[in-house]
C-alpha cells in the first residue's frame, strides 16, 4: 500500500537532489563528449582514471556516513548543538584525511592503472588516464570537505542549496573543459588532462557553495572544529560504509579489469554505457538518500516502526522510478552513443551495455533505498555485508568467468551478465533482511 505522505516527505528531499546528481551526470558527460573529440583511446582513458577516482573519493566516506547518522538523529532529536559540532569535526577530519590519500595515490597511479588496462589496452591509453587522473587529484580535499557539507544538508532535510551548487560547479566545468582540453582563449592545450583540471575546479565550486551557503539554509556554519570524541563515534559509525566502498570499488576495479580484457573497444563502449547511465541511475541515488534522513530522523526520535514503514515506502518509490529509468534507457540506447563515437562496434556494444543496465534498474533503485534506510536507522554493518557479498560472488566471480564462454564479438557480453545477476540477487536479499529483521537492527546512536 502507497503511502502517499512518505512519498511527499521523500521527494520534497530527493528532488533537488535528482536535480542536482542529473546535473552531476551532465559534468560526466561533458568529461566525455569533449574528450571524445580526441578519440577512442582517449575515452578508454577516462574510464580508466575515473574508476581510480572512485577509489579515491572512497575516503571521504568514512566521515561522509558517520556525519549522515549523527547530524540526522541529532537533529531528530532536537539537539542542534550536537548536530552542529557533529557537522564541524566531520568537515575537518575529513579535509585532513584527503592529504595522505592525494599523495600516496599521485605515487601509486602509473601502477595501478597499468594494471587495470592490462595487455590489450596501448601504452598510449595509459599514459593519458595517468594524465588525467593525477589532475582529478588536486580537487580531491574539495571533494571530501563538499561529501561532508552535502552529508548534513541530506540529513537535515535541506536538499536545495546542493542543487544550487552542483548546478554553478557543472556550469563552471562544462566552460573549463574546452578551454583546458583544446586550449581555447590563449589557454595552453592540455588535453585528457584538462578534463581532470576542470573536475577539480568544479570540486572547489561545489565545496565553497555549500560552505557559504549552510548558516542561512540549516540554521548554523558548517565550520571545522578541531576532532574530537564526535568525529572518533562518526568514524567508527561510518567505518562498515567505509570498508564497504573500498572493497566495492576495489570489487569494481576487477570487475572493470575483466571488461579491459575484451580490448579498448569494449572499454571505450562501456565507458560511454556508464556515463549514459549516469544520467539516469544517480536520481534512484537521491531517493535513497532521503530514506536515509527519513529513517534516521524518526530512529532519532525512537519512532523505530515509522522509520521502518518510511524506508519501505521509499523503496517503493525508488523502484518506481526504476521502472521510468528503465523505460527511458532502453528507448534511448540506440541514439546516445552516437553523440560520442563514430565506430560501429563501440556503438553497438554501447547500446548492449545500455539495454542490460536498464532492465536492472528498478531492483537498484530498491536496494539502494532498503540499504540506506538500514543505515540511517544506526546500522552501516548489515548492508554493507549485504552488498560486498553480491559484489564479489555474484558480480567479480561470474565475470571472471562468462567472458571466455561468450561468442565471438561479445567477450565482454559475459561482465555485463555478471552485473545484472548481482543487482537482482542483492535486491531479493536486502529485501528479505529488511521486513524481517528491520526492529532488531535498528538503534539509536545519539
Amino acid at each position: 500500500m502507497i503511502d502517499t505522505g512518505t512519498w511527499r516527505r521523500a521527494l520534497s528531499i530527493a528532488l533537488p537532489l535528482m536535480i542536482a546528481e542529473s546535473i552531476n551526470s551532465i559534468l560526466w558527460l561533458t568529461d566525455t563528449f569533449f574528450v571524445s573529440r580526441l578519440g577512442d583511446a582517449a575515452i578508454a582513458a577516462v574510464g580508466l582514471g575515473g574508476y581510480l577516482s572512485w577509489l579515491t573519493f572512497v575516503g571521504g566516506t568514512l566521515f561522509y556516513m558517520g556525519a549522515m547518522v549523527l547530524v540526522s538523529q541529532a537533529y531528530g532529536a532536537g539537539e542542534l548543538g550536537k548536530a552542529e559540532r557533529s557537522a564541524g569535526e566531520a568537515l575537518s577530519s575529513n579535509i585532513l584525511l584527503s592529504l595522505p590519500v592525494v599523495a600516496a595515490m599521485w605515487a601509486a597511479s602509473p601502477g595501478i592503472l597499468g594494471f587495470l588496462g592490462g595487455p590489450r589496452v596501448g601504452r598510449k591509453t595509459i599514459l593519458l588516464a595517468i594524465d588525467y587522473y593525477r589532475a582529478r587529484l588536486i580537487g580531491v580535499p574539495f571533494a571530501y570537505a563538499g561529501l561532508v557539507l552535502g552529508a548534513v544538508y541530506r540529513a537535515v532535510g535541506r536538499t536545495k542549496p546542493v542543487m544550487v551548487s552542483t548546478t554553478i560547479a557543472a556550469v563552471a566545468n562544462a566552460i573549463l573543459d574546452p578551454l583546458l582540453i583544446f586550449g581555447l582563449a590563449s589557454l595552453p592545450r592540455l588535453g585528457v588532462a584538462g578534463a581532470g583540471y576542470a573536475s577539480a575546479a568544479a570540486a572547489l565550486i561545489d565545496a565553497s557553495t555549500l560552505w557559504l551557503l549552510s548558516k542561512k539554509t540549516i540554521g548554523f556554519q558548517v565550520t571545522p572544529k578541531p576532532p574530537g570524541s564526535l568525529a572518533f563515534q562518526g568514524a567508527r559509525i561510518g567505518l562498515p560504509a567505509f570498508i564497504e566502498r573500498l572493497a566495492f570499488v576495489t570489487g569494481n576495479m576487477a570487475y572493470i579489469g575483466a571488461v579491459s580484457r575484451c580490448g579498448e573497444k569494449a572499454l571505450a563502449a562501456h565507458t560511454i554505457g556508464v556515463r549514459i547511465e549516469s544520467l539516469a541511475f544517480l536520481p534512484l541515488f537521491s531517493i535513497s538518500e532521503a530514506a536515509a534522513a527519513i529513517a534516521g530522523q524518526e530512529t532519532g526520535a525512537e519512532r523505530i516502526r515509522e522509520a521502518k514503514k518510511a524506508g519501505w515506502q521509499v523503496a517503493l518509490l525508488n523502484g518506481a522510478a526504476g521502472i521510468v529509468t528503465m523505460a527511458a534507457i532502453i528507448l534511448l540506447s540506440g541514439l546516445l552513443p552516437r553523440a560520442f563515437t563514430s565506430d560501429p562496434q563501440v556503438v553497438r556494444l554501447a547500446r548492449l551495455y545500455l539495454i542490460i543496465a536498464a532492465l536492472t534498474e528498478p531492483p537498484f533503485g530498491m536496494v539502494l533505498s532498503l540499504g540506506m534506510a538500514i543505515r540511517g536507522a544506526g546500522n552501516t554493518i548489515v548492508p554493507t555485508i549485504v552488498n560486498l557479498t553480491g559484489l564479489y560472488l555474484l558480480r567479480v566471480v561470474p565475470a571472471s568467468i562468462l567472458p571466455g564462454h561468450m561468442p565471438p564479438g561479445l567477450c565482454v557480453l559475459g561482465a555485463w551478465l555478471a552485473m545484472a545477476i548481482d543487482v537482482s540477487g542483492r535486491s531479493i536479499i536486502m529485501a528479505v533482511i529488511y521486513v524481517k529483521y528491520f526492529e532488531k537492527i535498528a538503534r539509536k546512536v545519539v
